[in-house]
C-alpha cells in the first residue's frame, strides 16, 4: 500500500536525469529521499494531451511512472519495530564508554528490510533536524552498502563516496576516516549499513541487511 502526493508541475529532462542518477548511498540522494518522494507532475486534461509531441507526451510518461515508483511507505509493523529497537539503541550506545550496540535486520527476500532500514535512519535525521533546526548541514545519518566479507577499508571508503570524497588506491583506513571526520559536521554520526549478498550461501539463506548505530 502506498500514499501519494499533491500535485505539482512536470520535471525537466535535466531534473529527470539528476533524479535517476540520485541513490541513498550519497548525500544528495539521501537528503532527497529524506524531503520525501518527488511532487506528481499534474494531470493534462484530453486536449492538452494532444498538443503535445510525442517527445513531449513519453516525457510526461515518464515522470508520472517515475511518480508513482517513489511513493511514501505506509509504516507497518515490522517498519515499526525496526524503528523502535533502533531509537532504542541509539539513545543506549549515547552513553557508551565501550562497545556499542548494533542491529541486524535479517529474512527473506522481498519482506521489508531494505524498506525498513531506511525509514529507520528517516527517522532518526528528522528527529535530529527537529532538535538543531538552526543548523542545515549536519549528517546525523550515513548510508552505505557493501559486500558481507567487505574490509574495514572498504567500509570506510563507503562513508567516503557517500560524502562525495575522492578515495585513493593507497589511501589507508585511517587517512579515510580522517577525511570523512574532517570534511562535514557529523554529530557522533550514526550510520545505518545496508549489507547485500553477492555471494553464494548455500544451506544459510539469503544475507541480512543490518544497520550499525
Amino acid at each position: 500500500m502506498t500514499l501519494s502526493c499533491p500535485e505539482a508541475g512536470p520535471t525537466t529532462v535535466q531534473e529527470s536525469d539528476a533524479e535517476a542518477n540520485r541513490q541513498l548511498t550519497t548525500l544528495a540522494g539521501w537528503r532527497k529521499f529524506i524531503d520525501g518522494p518527488p511532487p506528481s507532475p499534474g494531470r493534462l486534461s484530453p486536449g492538452q494531451l494532444k498538443q503535445l509531441s510525442p517527445t513531449e507526451q513519453d516525457l510526461h510518461d515518464e515522470d508520472r511512472l517515475d511518480h508513482h515508483a517513489r511513493m511514501l511507505t505506509v509504516s507497518t509493523s515490522f517498519v515499526e519495530k525496526t524503528r523502535i529497537c533502533g531509537r532504542r539503541l541509539v539513545l543506549l550506545n549515547r552513553h557508551a564508554i565501550s562497545a556499542r550496540r548494533g542491529l541486524m535486520v535479517s529474512g527473506l527476500p522481498g519482506t521489508g528490510k531494505t524498506s525498513a532500514i531506511a525509514q529507520l535512519g528517516r527517522a532518526h535525521e528528522l528527529l535530529d533536524r527537529a532538535r538543531h533546526p538552526q543548523i542545515s548541514d549536519r549528517i546525523p545519518v550515513l548510508c552505505i552498502t557493501v559486500p558481507p566479507a567487505a574490509t574495514a577499508r572498504m567500509v570506510a571508503a563507503e562513508f567516503a563516496r557517500f560524502l562525495g570524497l575522492p578515495v585513493h588506491p593507497r589511501s589507508n583506513m585511517t587517512d579515510i576516516i580522517e577525511a570523512v571526520v574532517g570534511s562535514a559536521p557529523i554529530p557522533a554520526p550514526v550510520s545505518w549499513s545496508s549489507t547485500r549478498s553477492t555471494t553464494s550461501r548455500r544451506g544459510r539463506g539469503p544475507a541480512p541487511r543490518s544497520p550499525t548505530p
